[in-house]
């Protein structure tokens, strides 16, 4: 006999974990993202990601919009949202170091 556990799963809880590991916003965009994030905007979270393409700070919170409806595919947008939230530190990281680079170089 197989015995099926469900688990309840917390949206908020999720997406609190989640932001936590995004960290903070580095470009206006990302502060638009962050509180549609915040404030459950669905519909904003959908246009900046989709209009922010190569943003990984926009696609991670892109994901997140879905969450709180706990779809099927929940485990799927949490994968995806922390994939995207690894490209994104990886993407802070290297605007850091620019901003360091140029300071170092200037004359």
């Amino acid at each position: 006999m197989t015995l099926t556990v469900e688990r309840k799963l917390d949206p908020q809880i999720i997406i609190e974990k989640l932001l936590a590991e995004l960290g903070e916003p580095w470009l206006p965009v990302h502060e638009q993202a962050l509180e549609a994030v915040k404030s459950g905007d669905a519909e904003t979270l959908r246009l900046l990601s989709a209009t922010n393409l190569d943003d990984s700070f926009c696609r991670a919170c892109g994901y997140m919009a879905s969450i709180p409806k706990l779809p099927p595919t929940v485990a799927i947008l949490i994968a995806e949202s922390a994939r995207a939230i690894a490209d994104a530190q990886r993407e802070r990281a290297i605007h850091r170091l620019n901003v360091i680079t140029a300071e170092l170089l200037e004359p």
